[in-house]
C-alpha cells in the first residue's frame, strides 16, 4: 500500500514537472517571457538572504508556514482526493520552472545551480509535507503531539538550512 502511495505522489509531481518544462521552454524560446529578468529576481532574493536581510528571513518563514498550512487544509478538506493531485502537480511545476530557468540562464552549469538551490532544505520540507500527505492518503490515526512535533521540527530545520547553509552554498556559485 505504501509503495503505491509513493508512486502516486511521484506520478503527479512528474506530471507537473513535465508540463511546466515543456511550457516554460516554449515561452522562453518564443521570447514572450525574458528568462534573464526572472533569473535576476531569483538571484536578488538569494543575495538578500545571504546578506541576512530580516525581510527575506521573515518571507521564508511565513512562506513555509503558509505552505504547510495549505497542505494540511487541503488534506482535511472534503475534496482532498482532487486537491492532493493538484497540489502535487503544482509542486512539480515549481520545481520544473526553477530547473528550466536555471538551465536557460546558466546552461549545463544551471543543473548544478538548481541542485544547490534545492539542497539541503527541500529534503526537510519535502519530508514534512510528505508526512502530511501520507497521513491524509492513508487515513492513519496519529498521536497529535508527536505527529505535529515531527512536522514542526522538520520545517524549522529546513528553514534554518535554507537561511544559513543554502545561502552560503549559493553565494559560492555567484
Amino acid at each position: 500500500m505504501r509503495r503505491n502511495q509513493g508512486i502516486y505522489l511521484l506520478f503527479w509531481i512528474s506530471v507537473g514537472l513535465t508540463l511546466i518544462t515543456i511550457g516554460a521552454n516554449r515561452v522562453f524560446a518564443s521570447g514572450l517571457v525574458d528568462y534573464r529578468v526572472l533569473y535576476q529576481y531569483v538571484l536578488e532574493g538569494w543575495q538578500s538572504t545571504a546578506a541576512g536581510d530580516w525581510k527575506c528571513v521573515a518571507r521564508i518563514l511565513l512562506t513555509r508556514i503558509f505552505q504547510t498550512a495549505a497542505v494540511e487544509a487541503l488534506c482535511r478538506s472534503r475534496f482532498h482526493r482532487v486537491a492532493v493531485p493538484m497540489l502535487l502537480v503544482w509542486a512539480g511545476c515549481v520545481a520544473g520552472l526553477s530547473l528550466v530557468l536555471m538551465t536557460w540562464y546558466r546552461g549545463v552549469f544551471g543543473l548544478i545551480v538548481f541542485l544547490v538551490s534545492v539542497f539541503p532544505h527541500q529534503l526537510f520540507y519535502g519530508t514534512a509535507w510528505g508526512i502530511l500527505l501520507f497521513k491524509c492518503l492513508s487515513g492513519y490515526e496519529t498521536r497529535r503531539h508527536r505527529f505535529w512535533g515531527a512536522v514542526i521540527a522538520l520545517l524549522l530545520f529546513g528553514i534554518l538550512l535554507e537561511i544559513h547553509v543554502n545561502a552560503r552554498l549559493l553565494s559560492l556559485l555567484y
